[in-house]
């Protein structure tokens, strides 16, 4: 009897198992995808109307076997703007966009492209080396592996400028104020004698208009929708440079249970992304710079000497990161030399160059 039972029970489990499998070979995934914000921004906007449903389909055309249930956790519904990570990792959520932005601890050696400022205001060239970087180098593989995800795209922002209740002219005007920066940017404020403030774009509006700060360091697509520019009314173009602040990522035993071919489309759609998203970042702050001008907005460009100013006052930031990370076992120094070998390979004027000082 107790034979035949287990008999019963494996053909039972099997019946199961093929149902839910479909196809021989085929899989059927349950994929949650965990996100901060919703998808007013266009980050979140391009995985709801792009990477999502190109996955289907590329899927389909591929023969159907795999498919995949999405369900869309946005908004932190599931995790909060800096709980994507731990969510992805601890397999709470399957998929999420991860800011690396707020994750210095966990994710240090994705800090490259704001450790390392003034490089180039070009958004897609910064995603494009961050999506190839991730790709060549195994420093980097190891760095998600240890999070328990893999990279699949680059979400990358527009050149970061300030925005501020006073007139500037020239580099000293910002000393003294209170400047809010999100994460690392904070360390470009302290570096000229301003006083850097911490916040992000679900409170920076607030914040300068009550005075908590007196203006804001931060990029063009992510001021005007919370209209920034009604409060802090001076816009400096001061050419900061674009910076990678976050990555879609997959959970790793969720990805190493896909087939090769799965694989490679989730990994391909990742790419196609990052470079639609990079490409409607640089067009929405054209486009949203001309508004702010329309509502009011006094825009002016901060004279080439003055920025220079900026870069070379600083004291090194990117050598103290490399110095504090590669103590920690982190190669934080060859990830350094990789960024700025891009740079340089894609012909960008540096004001300073960081690796060699």
């Amino acid at each position: 009897m107790l034979a035949r039972s287990k008999i019963l029970l494996s053909a039972a489990l099997m019946l199961s198992a093929g149902a839910f499998a479909g196809p021989a070979n085929a899989a059927n995934y349950n994929i949650t995808f965990a996100g901060g914000h919703g998808t007013h921004l266009p980050w979140m906007k391009a995985i709801e109307e792009f990477y999502i449903p190109e996955i289907d389909k590329r899927l389909a055309a591929a023969g159907g076997k795999d498919k995949v249930v999405w369900t869309k956790a946005f908004g932190g519904t599931l995790a909060k703007i800096g709980g994507v990570l731990e969510a992805v990792q601890e397999g709470i959520a399957d998929m999420g966009m991860v800011y690396t932005i707020f994750e210095p601890a966990k994710l240090p050696l994705m800090q490259v492209t704001h450790l390392a400022p003034f490089g180039t205001g070009d958004v897609t060239l910064i995603s494009k080396i961050i999506v190839e970087m991730n790709a060549e180098m195994p420093e980097l593989k190891a760095h998600w592996d240890k999070q328990g995800q893999v990279f699949l795209g680059a979400i990358a922002a527009d050149n970061n400028h300030t925005w501020t209740k006073f007139p500037v002219t020239k580099l000293e005007d910002y000393k003294g104020r209170k400047l809010g920066a999100s994460g690392s940017l904070s360390l470009w404020a302290n570096g000229i004698g301003a006083v850097a403030v911490q916040g992000d774009f679900a409170t920076h509006y607030n914040n300068v208009k009550t005075g908590v700060y007196d203006g804001l360091i931060a990029f063009t697509t992510g001021v005007y929708p919370i209209k920034i520019h009604e409060v802090a009314p001076y816009m400096v173009k001061a050419d900061l440079g674009a910076t990678s602040i976050g990555a879609i990522t997959i959970n790793k035993k969720l990805f190493d249970s896909m087939s090769p071919e799965t694989q490679k489309i989730f990994r391909d759609v990742g790419v196609e992304y990052s470079q639609r998203v990079s490409a409607t970042m640089k067009n929405l702050a054209g486009v949203f710079e001309k508004k702010m001008a329309e509502e009011g907005a006094k825009i002016t460009e901060f004279p080439r000497e003055e920025r220079k100013k900026w870069a070379t006052t600083m004291p090194n930031i990117a050598k103290d990161w490399v110095s504090r990370n590669e103590d920690r076992g982190d190669p934080a120094k060859k990830v350094l030399e990789a960024y700025m070998s891009k740079l340089r390979a894609a012909k960008v004027e540096l004001v300073r160059e960081w690796d060699k000082e």
